[in-house]
């Protein structure tokens, strides 16, 4: 029995884990939004001998990616609903290691999320130069040089500032940057337009998946990014949408993410 959540319309199936299926292959099978339930991703809840809890996360197109910050707020929340935990504050386990998570209200449900801090070395985010970051740099694509900030924020990420997204948005440079062979493992591109120092209003091009309504790791990246070249505030809100992301830093420069989530469809039979 599957579940469907979403946080801010970044949707996903969400189920306890089997160790008889292939899930790379199943998620393309059920994520499908013609011949499947759709969505952006598939989160599996795999609970160890001490119980402690590994979300793992799929792409719409089969890949397992790191992490998901509008996954993991959805994840925490079908934990809760199922009983998994029953707390408002424990610890999820995922492939860019534990994450703190802090629930604010239960119903409905909105949550904090320590992502931890972010990493800029060229190497985690698996990017083909010779330089130890990739800040500030330019990319040529359709003979435009596209001025670009790479961050790994619990997966990778790509920022991109721009004056107008529905431009962006109506061509074809999200794809083209995230499938750039400089990226050698893909990376997610977040498109950011700036309204204020407290305020950005956002459109992620995710590898694996195309546009999505939203990306809260995206929502942190293009935080770090922003803040770091002077251009935010250390708090503010994320305008996604379908909803918003509020992000800030902890007394440790840990990046806090703090959103909603919400149960769409329970006990879903799949064949």
């Amino acid at each position: 029995m599957y579940s469907k959540y979403h946080g801010c319309g970044n949707d996903f199936i969400v189920g306890m884990y089997d160790k008889n299926i292939d899930y790379a292959k199943f998620s393309q099978k059920v994520c499908n939004r013609n011949t499947g339930i759709g969505a952006d991703g598939l989160l599996i809840a795999k609970v160890d001998e001490n119980k402690e809890i590994e979300m793992m996360f799929y792409n719409a197109d089969g890949s397992r990616a790191p992490m998901c910050g509008n996954g993991i707020r959805c994840f925490a929340y079908f934990c809760l609903r199922e009983k998994l935990v029953d707390s408002n504050e424990f610890k999820i386990n995922t492939l860019s290691g534990k994450m703190g998570i802090r629930v604010l209200s239960r119903e409905p449900f909105v949550g904090e999320i320590n992502l931890g801090e972010p990493n800029f070395s060229s190497k985690a985010l698996g990017i083909n130069t010779s330089k130890e970051t990739f800040l500030n740099e330019v990319i040529m694509i359709n003979g435009w040089k596209i001025k670009v900030d790479a961050v790994y924020m619990a997966t990778h990420h790509l920022v991109v500032i721009v004056d107008n997204l529905k431009e962006v948005i109506n061509s074809d440079l999200g794809e083209k940057l995230s499938k750039h062979k400089i990226f050698t493992k893909g990376i997610n591109v977040n498109f950011v337009q700036i309204i204020n120092t407290k305020e950005i209003i956002m459109k992620t091009y995710e590898r694996g998946v195309g546009w999505t309504l939203a990306c809260g790791t995206g929502a942190a990246a293009s935080f770090v990014i922003l803040n770091q070249k002077g251009l935010c505030d250390n708090k503010i809100e994320v305008k996604l949408e379908l909803g918003k992301i509020k992000l800030s830093y902890n007394e440790n420069k840990e990046i806090l993410m703090e959103g909603p989530a919400v149960c769409i469809a329970h006990n879903i039979e799949i064949d």
